[in-house]
C-alpha cells in the first residue's frame, strides 16, 4: 500500500508538472504570436507613413494636378522580402471615384450621375429610390458595403465599387486619375472620355489642368465636365504583411490639405484586416 500511495503520488506530481510546462509552452507561444503581429503591424504603418510622406511632399511642391505618373502613385511593392517578412504595398487616388456620398447633398447633377452609374454597373433601378433615401436620411456612410441594407447584393456592390467610393465629404471627381466609363458617365459622351483619357496621357505627369485655370508647366487645359476636377484630397493606402505565418493588413483612407500654411496629410479612417469596398487591389507581380 505503501508503494502503491507513492507511485500515485509520483503521477500526480508529474501531471501537475506536465500541465506547467504545457501551460508555460502556450504562453511562450502566445507572447512569440504577439510579437509577431506586433511587427508585422508596425511594417503596415511604415507604409502608410511613406505614403503621407509622399504626398505631403507632393502638395508642398505646388503640384495644381494629381496624376498616376506622379511619384506618390509609383511605390508600390507586390511581396518584397523584408527580412523574415513579404510586402505588398499600393496607393491610389480615392476620388477616381464617384464619391457616392455626394447624393447625400440632393443635388441634381450627383442624382442623374447615379442613375447612369447604376446602369453600367448593373445595380437593378429598384435600390436607386432607397440608397438616395438611406443617404438623406442617415447621411454619409463610410463603407459601400452598408449599402446592403437598401437591398443591394454582394455583386452589385463589388460592381459599384468599380466607380464609386463614400469618402467623408463632397469631393469631386479627378480626371486625371478616373477611369475612361466613369469620364464616359459624367461627360455624357463615350467619344469626350476616351478624348480627356488620350490628352492627359499626351500630358503625362503634368496632367490636365482645366480651362480658364493658371495650369502647371506642360499641362494640357481641357474644359471639364460638372462635378470634376484636376486634383484630390483622399488617398488610398493598402498595405498586407506576412511574418511566420502572421499576416497583417491595414487600409487607410489619408486626407491631404493646408492647414495653417503647411501640407498635412492623414489617416481619417483605418481598417485592418478585410479591406473596405473600393479600396485599391494589390499590385500583380510583373511577368
Amino acid at each position: 500500500m505503501i508503494l502503491i500511495n507513492v507511485l500515485v503520488i509520483v503521477i500526480m506530481a508529474t501531471a501537475v508538472l506536465a500541465i506547467m510546462l504545457a501551460g508555460q509552452d502556450s504562453d511562450l507561444e502566445r507572447s512569440r504570436q504577439l510579437r509577431v503581429a506586433a511587427q508585422a503591424m508596425a511594417i503596415t504603418r511604415s507604409g502608410e507613413l511613406s505614403a503621407i510622406v509622399a504626398l505631403r511632399r507632393d502638395l508642398a511642391a505646388g503640384s495644381i494636378a494629381d496624376t498616376l505618373a506622379e511619384p506618390w502613385a509609383n511605390i508600390a511593392d507586390h511581396d518584397v522580402k523584408i527580412g523574415a517578412a513579404q510586402f505588398s504595398f499600393v496607393v491610389a487616388d480615392a476620388q477616381a471615384r464617384f464619391n457616392i456620398n455626394d447624393l447625400a447633398l440632393g443635388d441634381a447633377i450627383s442624382q442623374d450621375n447615379l442613375q447612369q452609374l447604376v446602369k453600367i454597373v448593373g445595380v437593378a433601378p429598384d435600390h436607386v429610390a432607397g440608397l438616395l433615401a438611406a443617404l438623406k436620411a442617415h447621411g454619409p456612410i463610410a463603407d459601400l458595403s452598408e449599402l446592403r441594407a437598401v437591398g443591394l447584393r454582394d455583386e452589385e456592390l463589388r460592381r459599384l465599387a468599380l466607380l464609386c467610393a463614400a469618402l467623408p465629404t463632397p469631393t469631386t471627381v479627378n480626371v486625371n486619375t478616373a477611369p475612361e466609363a466613369l469620364l464616359a458617365v459624367l461627360t455624357g459622351n463615350p467619344a469626350t472620355a476616351h478624348d480627356i483619357v488620350m490628352a492627359r496621357a499626351r500630358a503625362g505627369a503634368a496632367g490636365l489642368s482645366g480651362a480658364g485655370g493658371p495650369g502647371a508647366p506642360g499641362a494640357s487645359q481641357f474644359i471639364l465636365p460638372p462635378g470634376t476636377g484636376v486634383s484630390s484630397s483622399y488617398f488610398w493606402t493598402r498595405a498586407r504583411v506576412t511574418v511566420g505565418g502572421t499576416t497583417q493588413q491595414l487600409t487607410s483612407l489619408l486626407h491631404r490639405r493646408f492647414s495653417g500654411g503647411k501640407p498635412i496629410v492623414e489617416a481619417v479612417r483605418r481598417w485592418r484586416g478585410a479591406a473596405p469596398l473600393g479600396a485599391p487591389e494589390f499590385p500583380q507581380p510583373m511577368r
